[in-house]
């Protein structure tokens, strides 16, 4: 058994016992990039498993928004109706088109394609392309889709640099108005990538929200210029861990500490630590799993508060805790919470 299916069982077996969670006051965004392209594993899902997974969301019991939706709500602190989900799209492959979307149509499921406007751009002036043309894209609007903004170039941002960052999402905004008549509202960071300065230079950019790139449901107390997003992939696709985390509410924390995201080496492994509402019960079970170890964290319970402690740094790059706990009926909490480390891969 790999260690992920370790941790997968003890997660499920663990669940039996535990009382009911409260009203769910947060919502899954699922993250998906291909569709029927089994040559790309990690950011594709096979056909009979997007299959499967409608199937499950469809009989699940499960509330279907757009994403525009789901944001304005968690901005506006109102509740959500229970097991509420959506679909996010990052990067408008054109499997999209010709596989995904038809299946997530037909089975009433919204969708919102976070568009990068160069690819779309050279897709246009060619015979053949693995991209949309901005004649897919317009269809689809036309269609419903909620189309969101992913840069120009779908750049690394913290990478490039601030200026460099922002100059490359106001052209994307120039594409999107040229060719939609309009500028998208929502925002997507690519790979999941921000730091600070960039956060808020998106914000004062004018968009009403932006989405990382790392496993936990987006809940009322979630910063809206970073709210997190579940990645679908062929691994992460199989569907014990699809329902786990469809169905999973956010653990309601407070006073989270580092805030920053951007690690530097005197930093590093982080001091990480957060308060976690009186609501929930049963906190001794929590676990608190460093990207890095083949282990849960140490952790150090104060009352409420929960500190995370682990010895060995993180490597460069982008790095996650995830924490989870049962919340009763089948059903986790989960918090999640990403770092970069300067000087990673640009992959």
């Amino acid at each position: 058994m790999t260690r992920a299916a370790r941790i997968l069982f003890s997660l499920v077996m663990a669940a039996v016992g535990f009382g009911a969670a409260v009203a769910d006051q947060s919502a899954v965004v699922l993250l998906y990039h291909r569709f029927g392209e089994d040559s790309y594993p990690t950011t594709n899902i096979r056909m009979e498993q997007l299959d499967a997974q409608i199937t499950l969301l469809k009989e699940g019991g499960y509330h279907f928004m757009t994403l525009g939706d789901i944001a304005a709500k968690l901005k506006a602190k109102e509740q959500l109706p229970e097991k509420t989900v959506t679909i996010a799209v990052d990067d408008a492959y054109k499997s999209v088109v010709t596989h995904g979307w038809p299946k997530l149509k037909a089975a009433g499921i919204p969708m919102t394609l976070f568009v990068s406007t160069d690819p779309v751009d050279s897709a246009s002036n060619q015979a053949s392309s693995n991209y949309m043309t901005w004649d897919d894209v317009r269809q689809l609007k036309v269609e419903g889709v909620e189309i969101g903004h992913h840069t120009a170039s779908h750049l690394h941002m913290p990478h490039a640099g601030l200026e460099a960052a922002m100059a490359d999402v106001r052209r994307a905004s120039e594409r999107f108005e040229a060719e939609l008549g309009e500028i998208p509202a929502l925002f997507a960071y690519p790979y999941g990538e921000y730091d600070e300065a960039i956060k808020n230079a998106v914000k004062a950019e004018g968009f009403t929200a932006a989405f990382a790139q790392f496993s936990s449901p987006a809940a009322l107390w979630s910063d809206p210029f970073a709210l997190p997003r579940f990645p679908v992939n062929e691994r992460y696709g199989e569907m014990p861990r699809f329902k786990l985390i469809s169905q999973s509410m956010a653990l309601p924390v407070s006073d989270v500490v580092p805030a920053s995201t951007l690690l530097t080496d005197d930093r590093n492994p982080p001091v990480y630590g957060f308060t976690v509402d009186d609501t929930v019960r049963g906190l001794s079970a929590l676990a608190c799993y460093p990207s890095h170890l083949g282990q849960p964290a140490e952790l150090i319970h104060l009352g409420r508060r929960v500190e995370v402690r682990f010895d060995k740094a993180f490597p460069k790059g982008r790095n996650r805790i995830n924490c989870t706990l049962p919340a009763g009926g089948g059903r986790w909490y989960w918090h999640g919470k990403f770092f970069l480390v300067p000087g990673g891969p640009l992959d």
